[in-house]
């Protein structure tokens, strides 16, 4: 439905939808919630389920829409300051990394806390069939794998195409990792390291990534 046409009370229900559909994600995953589960946690009937979204799929796209789009849209944002103020020059892969981590761990650092359901719903995302996450894949992170990708094939030409895409997968899966478990650094550091402290967590995993990804590629 056109947002212009959309009454406060339409957009209420649909984002009554939104969050009870994100939930029931986080709980069960994509198969097993079904359009009844969202509608009775979001206390609409079945017609206002298929009047904004037509199928669980789209409803689920608006779910990821909701919850990344923003961070995505900041991650751009900032690699193209980078590439503004580098001009032709390689940025520095530090900072390229900065840039895709920085937003995701800002938004799960709310005034109330760590956004749990937002790791949730990554931790869920992860662990969906492989169709799934082609998929979304597909319409939400494409074209930012391959913005990213692009500086860091300029950033790091000692590297083969080969060496850039495992780095690269590595490098997502440790970031993802680490958000959806940071709970468990305290219990590793035995009390001693703050999990919360996000400004912290982004800067040793952007070290760590760093000192991992632009390593000589020894491919032969």
């Amino acid at each position: 439905m056109p947002l212009a046409s959309r009454s406060p009370k339409a957009d209420k229900t649909r984002n009554d939808i939104v969050r009870a559909a994100e939930k029931l994600f986080a709980e069960k995953g994509f198969r097993a919630m079904t359009l009844r589960d969202v509608t009775r946690q979001a206390h609409v009937n079945l017609a206002a389920v298929n009047y904004h979204f037509g199928s669980k799929r789209e409803l689920m796209l608006a779910v990821i829409r909701n919850r990344f789009e923003p961070i995505n849209v900041e991650r751009l944002r900032r690699l193209d300051a980078l590439m503004a103020k580098h001009l032709t020059a390689p940025i520095p892969v530090a900072a390229i990394f900065a840039a895709l981590f920085g937003p995701l761990f800002e938004s799960a650092n709310t005034e109330h806390g760590p956004d749990r359901a937002l790791m949730q719903l990554i931790g869920r995302a992860i662990t969906e069939p492989a169709d799934f996450m082609r998929s979304m894949h597909k319409v939400f992170f494409n074209e930012l794998s391959q913005r990213f990708m692009a500086e860091l094939r300029r950033s790091c030409p000692q590297l083969s195409e080969e060496a850039l895409q495992y780095r690269f997968f590595f490098v997502i899966n440790t970031m993802l990792g680490t958000i959806i478990e940071q709970a468990r650094l305290e219990n590793l550091s035995g009390g001693t390291l703050d999990a919360t402290d996000f400004d912290k967590l982004v800067k040793q995993l952007t070290d760590f990534a760093v000192a991992g990804f632009i390593q000589t590629d020894a491919t032969p």
